[in-house]
């Protein structure tokens, strides 16, 4: 069972009517087990008794919404979140917060032993303390009770000093309300402000994503937020609508499976509904502030599941009256996943928000910046999912499979040459600086090269050629390879394999840190995928269906290791790289299967390809079930909205 979260109110009290303090109930709305410390030196004993879970200090003088209450202190995905007189903590910093309240009450302590060395000198006529700032916990006032129990410590002092050890994410509540009332005069100035503030109309604006695509927010921006928020009321959460999207797709890629015209049209209506649900469950997210790291892998995941099954259902439809559709389909799908590879690779050897952008880069981003249309423009120009899903429906609903797979081929060229020329122009900039050693070390594992590259990378001495240009002349070869096979048959295919795995383990020796090494794992991607896709259409057109499987179980594993890598830089074990080959192994192992004849390329890309899945889904899903409970201690109760 996850415990609850707790809050300690510190602070002194300005006194309001009877009962609990407003801003207790306010916590216990939201789900926390509440603490009063009436001492501040015993909340550290209090801080290491609390059960595990997400721990809140809150000024007892807090004053203001709900909603701003909510996202200084619901955010689970941050270590540390500190807004007006409230800070919380994740477990991992916990350690961390008793640091700092430890050398807060030490600073406060010293501060009267000095006070009182200044009166000594020169004692000033008394006068009440101004009050600069609504957040001032250190002015008392003569009205209020007797707060000499207290430290002056207050939670900013707190905050400043986590914040020399743990990242501290500062909460601007504006435009809503809340501050720190030091009187009774005060608080009741904080709550006529409040009132002031249409509370629901500022957290459905805030709900509802900003500066998305053209498509995106014109055709579901402009609902998606009411939906959110009665998918609120009803009591579900972002996960749940996250999954509602993918069985939603699921239910579209059977219907377009039909292969019958109502059948892609319904297809189409119903795949823009799980997309519209997918965009949903983020503004469920923002407006119940119940985000988690496993609800965002879950909807990059699930984005992937969706497209690729449509594409099969697609091409399903229609396999028996055109059986080399499969080839367009495998292809669609590989050529995507080529070009999330090549923006994620540059993603991250630029991750140092310190990088500058080249000058003609500067001249380009500018020409096309000044406007909210030019905006638009820019992005589409990249087929983000928004216009790239609006495309997809239009062509399923109008036209043929067969049409769908070429116009998303020739459209994805295009921008992939667009972005691939934009990375291009600003790495020039890194001919004779290389990327930072982590950004290195993450294209080491995006590469995906396994046992015998690593053989190949370690006998061989130092390389003399960049990588890029390896890489080049390896894909060359696996060309030409490919090119040759109606003419002599597949046995070339092994040959050019063995070259090109031979270059790839000399092209990806450590580090991959070179100023063009970015476009290693989307050149390796396009050989893995090329090569069971194009082998399968020359050799065995039967058995492109399972080509297809195994480009899915791939492109799966490929995506798997992105969001590993942005979700908290972690990687895939080491074993996983050994069971399954490396893609370079993986691609011999093909080759292999195509001197065999067309009937073992069939067979063996269906076991291959239920193998690659079953040992990638399920280690994945391992992998990511462990890390979850890891975390459990820091979720925020499910009736905030769920985690995500």
């Amino acid at each position: 069972m996850i415990p609850l979260p707790t809050a300690f109110l510190v602070g002194p009290v300005v006194p309001t009517e009877p009962g609990p303090l407003p801003v207790a109930r306010q916590l216990r709305a939201l789900g926390y087990d509440v603490m009063d410390i009436d001492v501040v030196e015993d909340l550290p004993a209090a801080l290491s008794a609390a059960p595990p879970g997400r721990i809140a200090l809150v000024d007892s003088r807090y004053v203001g919404h709900l909603h701003a209450l909510r996202r200084a202190l619901c955010d689970a995905r941050r270590d540390a979140i500190a807004g007006p007189g409230t800070l919380a903590v994740s477990p991992a910093a916990r350690q961390g917060l008793l640091a700092a309240l430890s050398y807060a009450l030490a600073a406060a302590a010293a501060r009267p032993e000095a006070d009182n060395a200044q009166a000594t000198q020169a004692a000033p006529a008394p006068s009440r303390p101004s009050v600069e700032r609504a957040t001032d916990v250190r002015t008392q006032v003569s009205a209020e009770p007797d707060t000499s129990a207290f430290r002056p410590v207050d939670v900013a002092d707190i905050t400043d000093a986590l914040a020399h050890t743990t990242t501290v994410t500062r909460m601007d509540p504006a435009p809503l309300v809340a501050g720190l009332a030091e009187t009774a005069a005060e608080r009741a100035a904080f709550e006529a402000r409040a009132r002031a503030v249409d509370e629901e109309r500022v957290r459905l604006r805030s709900a509802v994503k900003a500066e998305d695509t053209a498509f995106t927010t014109f055709f579901v921006r402009s609902y998606s937020g009411y939906v959110a928020r009665w998918f609120a009321r009803l009591g579900l959460t972002p996960n749940q609508i996250t999954v509602l999207s993918l069985v939603v797709a699921l239910g579209a890629a059977a219907l377009v499976a039909t292969g019958t015209r109502s059948g892609w049209v319904l297809g189409a209506i119903v795949f823009h509904v799980s997309f519209a649900l997918d965009c949903i469950d983020g503004d469920l997210a923002r407006y119940t502030v119940s985000y988690s790291k496993l609800g965002a892998r879950l909807d990059l995941t699930f984005d992937r599941v969706k497209e690729y099954a449509l594409f099969a259902g697609l091409a399903f439809g229609v396999a028996h009256s055109d059986p080399s559709i499969w080839w367009l389909a495998a292809a669609a799908m590989a050529f995507q996943t080529v070009r999330h590879q090549m923006h994620a690779a540059y993603e991250e050897v630029t991750a140092d928000p310190t990088e500058e952008a080249p000058g003609l880069a500067d001249q380009v981003q500018a020409r096309l910046h000044g406007g909210r249309w030019k905006v638009w423009l820019r992005r589409a120009a990249v087929l983000p999912q928004g216009e790239r899903s609006a495309l997809i429906c239009l062509l399923v609903a109008f036209t043929t499979p067969r049409v769908v797979f070429i116009v998303l081929l020739a459209v994805g060229v295009l921008a992939a040459a667009y972005a691939f020329l934009g990375r291009l122009l600003r790495s020039l900039r890194r001919v004779r600086r290389p990327w930072s050693k982590p950004a290195g070390l993450s294209l080491g594992t995006m590469v995906d090269v396994g046992p015998v590259g690593w053989i190949v990378h370690n006998a061989l001495p130092g390389r003399s050629l960049p990588a890029p240009l390896t890489t080049l002349i390896a894909l060359l070869a696996l060309a030409f390879s490919l090119a040759v096979v109606p003419s002599v048959g597949p046995a070339w295919v092994l040959l050019g394999v063995l070259w090109y795995a031979l270059l790839v383990g000399f092209a990806s020796r450590q580090p991959l840190n070179g100023w063009a090494d970015w476009v290693l794992p989307p050149s390796f991607r396009a050989a893995e995928y090329a090569l069971a896709v194009t082998l399968a259409a020359l050799a065995a057109p039967a058995a492109l269906p399972a080509a297809f499987g195994y480009v899915a179980a791939c492109a799966f594993h490929h995506y798997d290791t992105v969001y590993r890598l942005r979700e908290d830089g972690s990687t895939p074990p080491r074993w996983l790289t050994i069971v399954t080959l490396g893609h370079d192994g993986r691609m011999l192992l093909v080759g292999l299967m195509g001197l065999g004849g067309a009937t073992v390329l069939q067979t063996g890309l269906i076991v291959l390809a239920a193998a690659l899945a079953l040992v990638f889904v399920g280690e994945s899903v391992v992998a990511t079930a462990a890390r979850v409970r890891d975390r459990a201690s820091a979720s925020v109760p499910a009736m905030n909205g769920g985690a995500r």
